[in-house]
């Protein structure tokens, strides 16, 4: 004993440390056997251990921690055809293939424990849109539910299965198809994460999700894959597959809220009121009824039944959301209800409104917020019970409705008050009524809806800035196009021809250009198209409100680049049209804008000198009073509104835009002198004015700011539409100013010469007069600048000209300043 003693401090040093090798080397051997190999038998029989999230595999649980199961696993050694995997699978563990739809040719498949659950090909298993659902037993493996939901409308038969249908840690393995997110809500969502998803609150429109998980299985415990649809019309297929152990991690049984129901014997008696406050007895087959629905949250609903309270604030449990009372057809009540679907969902709502016998009559009260949560199925529930304004119900809205099991039509019992804008309360309903043992439903309904627009009031409750678009006079306004009057037009070409918006950054410019877009008789929504900058998703909401389409463009660094990308991309999408109708930013449209252009749509046609109609005037001032009758033709362009051709754009802009068009169109757009345009004498667009710092700005503030004229007349005649053709308009300019009175000499004005004026209205020669200016060549209006504010034109410069001629009306007198070099005074000369 004592040589070996002195063998181990020899060898050791001293007992202690022999003692603690010997520890070391135990603990050492231990963690070995428990950990090392314990995780390598592990992989060797297939267990997942991937963590992939979006994009794969999700499974924070891993399988090392799986509980075995008390029996080995019985299965076919052949899995199906379709269900093979690349892991082996021990007897303890169980193989599974999930895969999702890939849009619309590409079905779902579900496989487990070597079974082919779900296939297109599968007998009596129906492949749909939506979530493709299987139940399993997790004791004995067999399949307990299998169904498809359609959770793009619906969520309410889905989320009952999860709650009442299965047991806990009942196995569900669900595959989407289509789209699976659209009415798939807040309250499936979350139950979906007691059954350990974690990827679910990711799943958008049309994505892909497939998910393997337990009835009271922890969030993140769940084997779920999810692939985004990004820019692809659906999402890529979600694929999982591998061998695993159930339970997948700890179950914590399910606890649902109570269901606040009273039946007879249990239900309490609030303060009494004889004939509950009517002053007059009913007739022998009705009996009383007093409903309020509360003026907000801090108020009180109440049900008041043949002179008792059964509903109010403490009776029978009355508060928010729906509260019920069924009355029997012997006017005994029989049941009530409390269902606060602000906060619940409308399963045990369902369950009540399906399980009510034949004849009752049901009495309803929302009390401050009902729609949250109110399934589409319970609306329809109530619809069989008589309501024709339930699916109108909206935030805040209040409502209440006296209906009957077996009704047939609509109870004449029933009002609904909408809600204002923001989180205001409805005005409160406050009823006292007979109501008959057995309602007589009328076959329309009592009353029209009044309408409301839900998508605007949504979009005004997130947005500011609109001004009284969004106020409640106009807040649900419905956005209609108005349909075209005059029906000799209905095959003009101009209302087939694609409108491109050009939007610019100011949201409320753009809402107020659409509604005057939407104003146009016979304005087509399918050919109206918005473009906006890619970041702009509040101009993309805007848009879908009026049922335009939006055109995302590449992010510009300014307008005009948008401009070109926005041009590109119209004559893309319609690259078999051979014209365009053009609006730029800011711009609001007169009532006979597309009319107006139909009018001219044959001379245009016609006539391919002309490259474009543009609709504003520069010198469309209200002071000059100008004939709404008249359109000229002009050899400068100046947008704003116009329509134009497709050889015009191709031959001068497509490939040289920032050469002829970089810049506003206010400053100049340039482009060869054989081309000509045509000009109403009245504007038929609107430019909001201009402010801020900008470049040239007294030129600009001349130009926008002075109080212009915009025509108002939604079908004005147009009397020199057959003279616009080059041919003859030179004709006519050739005649009109021959046979015009001359005004001699004018000098430099700086506001309208009145003087002059008021000898042309005291004279009765002529209603057409000429002045001639002096130029050393052609394109020289120096001495014509000084005159202009003669007349109450556009002071900086003359614009407008055609060869040299400036043409307006002016208080039914017909104006022409002619250029001594013009080619047509020329002409003229000669032939005198």
């Amino acid at each position: 004993m004592k040589r070996a003693k002195r063998t181990l401090v020899k060898n050791f040093g001293s007992m202690g440390n022999f003692f603690a090798m010997i520890i070391l080397v135990a603990v050492t051997v231990i963690f070995i056997n428990t950990y090392v190999l314990s995780k390598r038998n592990l992989l060797d029989d297939g267990s997942d251990t991937n963590l992939r999230t979006d994009e794969g595999l999700y499974n924070s649980n891993g399988t090392g921690n799986s509980i075995d199961l008390q029996q080995q696993i019985t299965r076919s050694p052949v899995p199906d055809a379709g269900c093979e995997i690349k892991e082996k699978c021990s007897d303890k563990y169980v193989p599974y293939k999930v895969i999702s739809g890939d849009g619309l040719d590409k079905f779902p498949m579900i496989c487990f424990n070597n079974k082919l659950l779900l296939h297109k090909n599968s007998k009596g298993v129906q492949v749909g849109r939506g979530l493709n659902f299987i139940a399993i037993n997790s004791t004995t493996l067999e399949v307990k539910y299998n169904e498809t939901f359609d959770t793009y409308l619906e969520e309410s038969f889905f989320l009952r299965v999860l709650k009442l249908k299965l047991s806990d840690s009942d196995i569900i393995i669900m595959a989407s198809f289509d789209e699976m997110t659209s009415g798939l809500k807040e309250a499936s969502v979350s139950l979906l994460e007691q059954y350990g998803s974690q990827l679910i609150k990711k799943v958008k429109y049309r994505d892909s999700f497939v998910m393997i998980g337990q009835k009271g299985l922890a969030r993140g415990k769940a084997i779920e894959s999810h692939s985004r649809k990004g820019n692809r019309d659906y999402g890529a297929a979600a694929e999982i597959s591998g061998c695993t152990k159930f339970p997948l991690g700890q179950i914590t049984p399910f606890t649902l809220p109570p269901v606040e129901i009273y039946k007879e014997g249990k239900i309490s008696v609030g303060s009494s009121i004889e004939n509950c406050g009517l002053p007059h007895t009913c007739k022998e087959n009705e009996f009383p009824v007093h409903v309020y629905t509360g003026k907000d949250n801090n108020d009180e609903p109440k049900i008041c039944v043949d002179g008792k309270y059964v509903i109010s604030k403490g009776v029978n449990d009355g508060g928010r959301g729906l509260n019920i009372v069924v009355v029997s057809n012997g006017k005994e009540v029989i049941r009530t209800g409390h269902f606060d679907t602000w906060n619940d969902d409308s399963t045990n709502l369902e369950i009540f409104l399906e399980n009510l016998e034949e004849n009752v009559i049901i009495i309803v009260v929302t009390f401050d917020e009902a729609s949250k949560k109110l399934s589409q199925h319970s609306k329809n529930l109530f619809f069989d019970l008589g309501s024709a304004t339930i699916q109108n119900l909206k935030y805040r809205d209040v409502w209440v409705l006296v209906g009957q099991k077996g009704i047939q039509g609509f109870s004449p019992y029933e009002e609904i008050s909408y809600a204002g804008t923001g989180f205001s309360y409805a005005s409160p309903i406050d009823k006292r009524m007979c109501v008959p043992q057995t309602l007589k439903g009328l076959k329309i309904r009592p009353d029209p809806i009044p309408y409301r627009n839900d998508k605007r009031r949504d979009f005004c409750s997130r947005y500011d800035g609109y001004g009284d678009f969004c106020s409640d006079a106009n807040i649900d306004k419905h956005l209609i196009a108005v349909p075209l009057l005059n029906k000799t037009l209905e095959d003009n070409p101009i209302y087939s021809t694609p409108v491109l918006i050009i939007a610019g950054i100011s949201h409320d410019a753009l809402r107020m250009c659409l509604e005057t877009i939407l104003m146009q008789p016979g304005i087509n929504n399918e050919n109206v198209i918005v473009a906006i900058d890619e970041k702009f998703a509040e101009s993309h909401e805007l848009i879908s409100l009026f049922g335009f389409k939006s055109e995302k463009i590449s992010n510009s660094s300014s307008y005009m680049e948008h401009y070109e990308k926005a041009l590109k991309k119209v004559w893309e999408i319609h690259s078999n049209k051979d014209k365009v109708v053009v609006i730029e930013e800011d711009l609001l449209l007169s009532p006979d804008f597309l009319y107006t252009l139909a009018l001219l749509s044959e001379t245009f046609r016609k006539d391919e000198t002309i490259g474009a109609i543009q609709m504003w005037n520069p010198n469309s001032y209200d002071i000059i009073n100008g004939s709404i009758e008249l359109i000229y033709r002009v050899d400068q362009f100046y947008g704003l509104g116009y329509l134009l051709r497709r050889s015009f754009y191709e031959k001068n802009m497509k490939d040289s835009f920032k050469e002829c068009c970089s810049k506003r169109v206010w400053d100049k757009w340039k482009f060869p002198n054989t081309s000509s345009f045509l000009m109403p004498d009245i504007s038929r667009t609107f430019r909001r004015p201009l402010h801020g710092n900008r470049n040239n700005s007294e030129y600009i503030e001349t130009l926008f700011n002075q109080k212009r004229r915009t025509n108002l007349n939604p079908f004005p005649p147009l009397s020199n539409i057959d003279t616009l053709r080059k041919d003859k308009y030179e004709a006519t300019l050739i005649n009109a100013i021959s046979s015009a009175t001359l005004l001699k000499s004018l000098e430099k004005c700086d506001t309208i010469n009145n003087y002059m004026h008021n000898l042309i209205q005291n004279q009765n020669i002529s209603n057409t007069f000429k002045y001639i200016y002096e130029q050393k060549s052609l394109n020289d209006v120096r001495s014509l600048i000084p005159v202009l504010p003669c007349f109450g034109l556009f002071s900086v410069e003359p614009l407008g000209l055609y060869h040299d001629i400036l043409r307006f009306s002016s208080n039914t007198y017909n104006f022409y300043l002619v250029g001594s070099q013009s080619p047509i005074h020329k002409s003229i000369s000669k032939s005198t």
